[in-house]
């Protein structure tokens, strides 16, 4: 009996083994099969297939922005707005500009004012403020390549600028300037209670054309030429002749002041003059200056004859040369019908009255292509050459 038990605990024990071994063979690698173990298995394979490529990041080609953006402006102020660009593309053949939705601003040019210093571009425009509210405008820039069928386009954003209205004196110009120079003026008697005054002047980045006084009882613009930052312009203001000077004032855009102009107004007659009511007595003036100079040259005949001295000569003489040229008989001219006539000798100047029928002037002088002429109400003006009349 003993011996039997010790038979089936012989048997139990070595089942117990095989059943390990077998356990511990599953668990481990075999040989024979690492080469399957390492390869992937068809359907890792499908999903390796079926996975989508990383995208590509697309390189942005124009980078813009504003340069030195102005804090503030006044109104009627005149600045410049300058778009500083970066192409990563050095192949492009232009770049154009668009502006869109711009507030309380007048865009002045459409031309730019390009400069270069690579990698980077700044076109500069120049606006005028006219609002009480300023946005700049949407900037949608395009750029065009050699050979391009499409177009690439960025917008910048526009940006609010803070506004200030000036308080200005009654002499105030209207006129905001970084600069304001009169280069040469001139006064001539305009009727008799005024005078007219002609200056021209030059200025940097100004608003010229809004250049009026309010002690003028008429004024305008002659000429005007702007090639900004700069400009410069001739202006007639008709005032009374109760002012010794003419003085008026400008906002100075540098110090952030209002900055004064003073022209002296002396009276000049010559070829500028466009007085409506010269002296009804002029031929009677002309007569008198005649028998004023044959008395004088009676006098100095006299004195050579008593004395016999050479000196004499010259008084008995110089008259006679005035006398000469007061008898030269008056130059007439004859002005078409429908001729314009100008209050100051320009091609582009006011035109203040139109010849109703062709008449004959007295010519009072000429300047710069045009003739001076008294029309049949007293009033002086000026006539192009070419409205006069050929026979």
């Amino acid at each position: 009996m003993r011996l039997f038990l010790l038979f089936l605990f012989s048997i139990s024990l070595a089942f117990g083994n095989i059943e390990s071994n077998s356990t511990g063979f599953e668990n481990e690698p075999s040989i024979f099969n690492l080469s399957k173990s390492l390869e992937t298995s068809p359907q890792n394979e499908n999903t390796l297939e079926e996975e989508p490529p990383e995208p590509e990041i697309e390189a942005k080609l124009l980078y813009q922005s504003y340069y030195e953006l102005p804090k503030k402006l006044f109104k009627g102020q005149v600045f410049s707005l300058t778009i500083k660009a970066l192409s990563a593309k050095e192949e492009y053949e232009s770049i154009d500009y668009e502006f869109s939705n711009p507030i309380g601003l007048q865009l002045l040019s459409d031309e730019q004012n390009r400069k270069v210093e690579p990698p980077y571009l700044f076109d500069t425009f120049y606006f005028q403020v006219k609002g009480n509210r300023v946005k700049t405008p949407d900037v949608g820039t395009t750029l065009v390549f050699k050979n391009f069928t499409g177009e690439l386009k960025e917008t910048l954003r526009g940006e609010k600028i803070e506004t200030v209205r000036l308080n200005p004196e009654k002499d105030f110009s209207s006129v905001l300037a970084d600069d304001f120079k009169i280069l040469e003026y001139k006064t001539s008697q305009y009727d008799n209670q005024h005078n007219i005054i002609v200056f021209s002047a030059e200025a940097k980045m100004a608003n010229l054309q809004d250049f009026s006084l309010k002690v003028a009882t008429k004024e305008g613009i002659e000429a005007y030429e702007e090639e900004l930052p700069h400009s410069n312009f001739t202006y007639y203001a008709v005032v009374s002749k109760q002012l010794n000077e003419l003085k008026f004032s400008y906002f100075n855009l540098g110090t952030r002041r209002f900055q004064d102009v003073i022209i002296p107004i002396v009276v000049i007659n010559d070829r500028v003059s466009t007085q409506t009511d010269l002296a009804p007595t002029q031929n009677t003036h002309a007569t008198a200056k005649m028998i004023l100079a044959g008395v004088v040259s009676a006098i100095g005949l006299a004195l050579f004859i008593y004395r016999r001295k050479k000196f004499y000569i010259l008084i008995f003489i110089a008259p006679l040369f005035i006398i000469a040229k007061l008898a030269v008989p008056t130059k007439h001219v004859c002005v078409k019908e429908g001729s314009n006539i100008y209050l100051l000798p320009m091609r582009n100047g006011t035109i203040f009255e139109q010849a109703s029928q062709r008449f004959t002037s007295e010519a009072l002088g000429d300047a710069q292509n045009f003739v001076k002429i008294r029309m049949h109400n007293t009033q002086i003006g000026w006539v192009k050459y070419e409205d006069l009349c050929q026979n």
